[in-house]
């Protein structure tokens, strides 16, 4: 194989509890004020720490929510950053439900509530994405995470019910003329640059752990002999794999970045159609065939053009999405009635 940087990979791990947060967080029921209760694990007797309108925010709403969180902090820090973790978590907490308890009110009295059979459709939806073949494997991946079935469920209702209310309110207000897009590419032509390409093909001429470098040196030198004076690299290439004594003729492309520098350095170095001088490397010797290089040219209006409008809009959605639930709550009655932690004191873990 070609030298390739060991960090250019990228992958995407996609996790159930990653989906049911991305979704929207947990939305409890707010119990009556006399009832209360408390789990293993210190978690407080229940209390209301705050009141939305006419609907109270319960400390097991915060806990419930908080699992995950603290669960996450407590593996990751220790000490007096913990502490402060915790509390920005608990800042944070409360002002996201008390956000998304007004916006699920205005959605219910709009008449924008899910129905049964689209909570149940999503629901299906979520255990397709996540591979999940089963109820019984559904329920313990999610016990795993700290969350039932009807948690997710009432996470799905309050993301659809927000997300047509948000829809209604915010997102129909958006314009994105021509011009708007075309003075945004114009003004910023850094962020269209394509990364350099080069099409390239290679021989690799490996040095077994512990053996000799002059022998297989001496191969590669031949194998270069023979293209300089008119055999076809690609043919040569495959002489070279057939024989058991290299690798490698395909041709790749490959981008600025991802391979190991002395590669990097004569693929993007080399003009194209020529061959590269011998390149010593940890893993042996390369020879390179330089077929074309593209440089870094802008991309055109119209190959990035979408993902402008779609820069554009999240930025508007996300300002004026801002604007409007800072004047939801202007006109809202919201009472915070206690500033005690309230995550610290659900888990004792060490």
């Amino acid at each position: 194989m070609i030298a390739w940087r060991p960090d250019c990979g990228r992958g995407v791990v996609l996790t159930l509890l990653g989906v049911i947060l991305g979704a929207a967080p947990v939305m409890a029921q707010a119990p009556s004020s006399s009832e209360s209760r408390g789990q293993a694990g210190g978690m407080l007797l229940d209390h209301v720490v705050a009141v939305v309108n006419d609907e109270a925010v319960t400390l097991s709403e915060i806990q419930e929510e908080g699992q995950p969180v603290v669960r996450k902090i407590f593996q990751d820090f220790v000490g007096p950053e913990r502490d402060r973790r915790l509390e920005q978590a608990e800042k944070w907490l409360m002002d996201d439900l008390i956000n998304r308890r007004l916006m699920y009110q205005v959605a219910k009295r709009e008449g924008m509530l899910p129905s049964g059979a689209e909570i149940n459709s999503a629901l299906e939806e979520l255990k397709r994405h996540n591979n999940v073949t089963d109820e019984a494997q559904f329920r313990a991946l999610l016990k795993a995470e700290g969350l039932t079935v009807e948690q997710v469920r009432r996470s799905i209702g309050e993301r659809q019910a927000i997300g047509r209310l948000l829809a209604r309110h915010v997102r129909s207000s958006i314009i994105i003329g021509e011009d708007e897009l075309m003075k945004s590419y114009e003004t910023n032509q850094e962020k269209y640059k394509r990364i350099p390409t080069a099409e390239i093909r290679y021989i690799l001429f490996p040095v077994p752990p512990g053996g000799e470098e002059a022998p297989v040196r001496a191969r590669a030198e031949e194998a270069r002999a023979r293209i300089a004076a008119g055999q076809d690299f690609a043919q040569v290439a495959q002489q070279v794999a057939a024989s058991g004594i290299g690798q490698g003729g395909d041709l790749l492309t490959v981008h600025r970045g991802e391979l190991a520098p002395e590669i990097e350095a004569a693929a993007f170095g080399t003009p194209a159609g020529g061959m590269s001088p011998l390149l010593q490397t940890s893993t042996g010797w390369y020879l390179l065939k330089v077929e074309r290089v593209q440089a870094g040219s802008v991309a055109p209006f119209a190959e990035v053009r979408d993902a402008i409008r779609d820069q554009l809009f999240q930025e508007k959605f996300e300002t004026k999405r801002k604007e409007w639930l800072a004047n939801l709550r202007a006109k809202s009655f919201i009472q915070i009635l206690t500033q005690t932690p309230t995550l610290r004191a659900e888990s004792k873990q060490p």
